[in-house]
């Protein structure tokens, strides 16, 4: 008797998501590790790609419902190969014609099946949405990631087909949401499971969320920022009894332009949406190299996985340029190895506002004021935004910027508290100083998680 797709993947009938995605990584682990059969490895993709689409799940338990008519079933079964009788060529006719049926049912299980026609995603500008949430307290200065550390780049792995690529890395991608302190979803992004209940995503998904629950198929869990590099826009959510497998960390170093590459997430709420492009440059900023894609992304696609042709992660979706086409960007793989935490400074809000340049008249400043560490040269670059420039702040309250893509501007800055307030020729602002030290600077901008992280020249 031919084996359904629910023992191909050993799990039974009514088996949830989590035990068809248990069952699939057990048999696809199984049939690579034998060499006798090579399509074993086919069938068990195939079986799962089925019956992990709710769709083709229902329409596949339809067909095993459908009732095949019994006496055929018994004229098949009861006629020998050497019935003399008269009608023994019709009884062998029947049977021959219920064997080349079930070959043919066998065939259309186990054969290949065809490639999905690209759709078109209309381009979207992201915009995520800010939780308000208490400030949360400070964790240790520095949480490296060791597990996480990207792997050597494998040699010239062979190229699968996005079919192929899917159905390996989406049990390691998740869709991330963020709670006000009610419990409501205010904003929502995607993940990607580096280690054992460790997902990746963006920090302006998730860094003003009261909490966060991460949803893996049917399964819904709370988890908790327990990395927060906001320099990097790259926190770690760890998710207690998270059911599902690392994935295969890469390198933006194995990268080149016009390889091809896959992008996974939950763009606008749904949940594993596979979309397809190109690596379309390799963009060097300060710390390593942005990838450039093609490959279509939208709100909610934020922290999900960018993979190459061999399914290894080799970037985290960020943003989408607000005004280009098809002009979307990845941070590398390569800056999870490198991930701390990264948090506001200890200064607190109740300090009084201080201007630079004060009269010599007023009380002097201590040394580690962020009215007299800010004052200096510093070079930014906005990890949202992918727009890097220098600013210089002057000790008479004078400040000036000079960015990358020749954009000029000159004005004054005051340091009010935990912010830095901004009076140019285009009107007023002011950023919030998330982190000021002698060496470093972090500046949120306030609008969708954009962030300026500075370093001193």
């Amino acid at each position: 008797m031919k084996r359904t797709l629910y023992q191909i993947l050993g799990v039974e009938k009514d088996a949830t998501g989590e035990a068809l995605s248990a069952g699939y990584r057990a048999r696809l682990a199984a049939a690579q590790a034998a060499t006798s059969d090579a399509s074993a490895v086919t069938l068990v993709r195939e079986a799962y790609q089925v019956l992990s689409n709710p769709q083709s799940r229902a329409a596949y338990d339809a067909s095993l419902a459908a009732p095949v008519p019994s006496g055929v079933v018994r004229r098949a079964r009861a006629a020998p190969l050497d019935d003399e009788s008269g009608g023994g060529g019709i009884k062998w006719a029947i049977g021959a014609a219920v064997v080349l049926i079930a070959v043919g049912l066998w065939w259309w299980i186990s054969r290949p099946a065809p490639k999905p026609p690209m759709q078109a995603v209309s381009r979207v500008v992201i915009t995520e949405v800010a939780a308000p949430a208490a400030e949360p307290s400070a964790p240790p200065a520095q949480m490296a990631i060791a597990a996480a550390a990207p792997q050597p780049a494998a040699p010239a792995a062979a190229a699968r087909s996005a079919e192929e690529v899917f159905a390996d890395v989406s049990p390691s991608v998740v869709r991330v949401n963020a709670l006000d302190a009610s419990g409501r979803a205010v904003a929502f992004g995607s993940g990607v499971v580096v280690d054992r209940g460790a997902v990746i995503t963006n920090c302006h998904v998730v860094s003003r969320a009261a909490s966060v629950q991460v949803k893996l198929g049917a399964d819904v869990r709370s988890g908790s920022v327990d990395v927060a590099d906001e320099e990097l826009d790259l926190c770690r959510v760890g998710v207690a009894g998270l059911d599902a497998p690392a994935i295969q960390v890469g390198s933006v170093g194995a990268l080149r332009t016009g390889q091809r590459v896959y992008a996974i997430g939950a763009p606008q709420g749904l949940d594993l949406t596979i979309s397809e492009g190109i690596v379309s440059s390799l963009r060097e900023v300060q710390g390593g190299t942005v990838i450039q894609t093609t490959a279509p992304v939208s709100r909610g696609s934020s922290g999900g996985g960018l993979f190459d042709a061999s399914g290894r992660l080799v970037g985290i979706v960020t943003f989408q340029h607000r005004y280009g086409q098809n002009l979307n960007f990845a941070l590398p793989a390569d800056w999870i190895g490198e991930m701390r935490t990264r948090r506001a400074s200890s200064t607190t809000a109740s300090e009084p506002v201080a201007r630079a340049g004060t009269p010599a008249s007023a009380p002097r400043a201590a040394a580690d004021s962020p009215v007299v560490l800010i004052v200096g040269t510093w070079a930014c670059f906005g990890s949202v935004s992918g727009r890097s420039g220098t600013y210089v702040y002057g000790p008479d309250g004078r400040v000036t910027l000079a960015s990358n893509d020749g954009l000029r501007g000159a004005g004054h800055y005051a340091v009010a508290g935990r912010a830095v307030r901004y009076s140019m020729p285009g009107g007023s602002f002011q950023y919030a100083i998330e982190h000021l030290d002698a060496a470093r600077m972090v500046l949120n901008i306030g609008v969708a998680g954009q962030r300026l992280a500075c370093e001193r020249r």
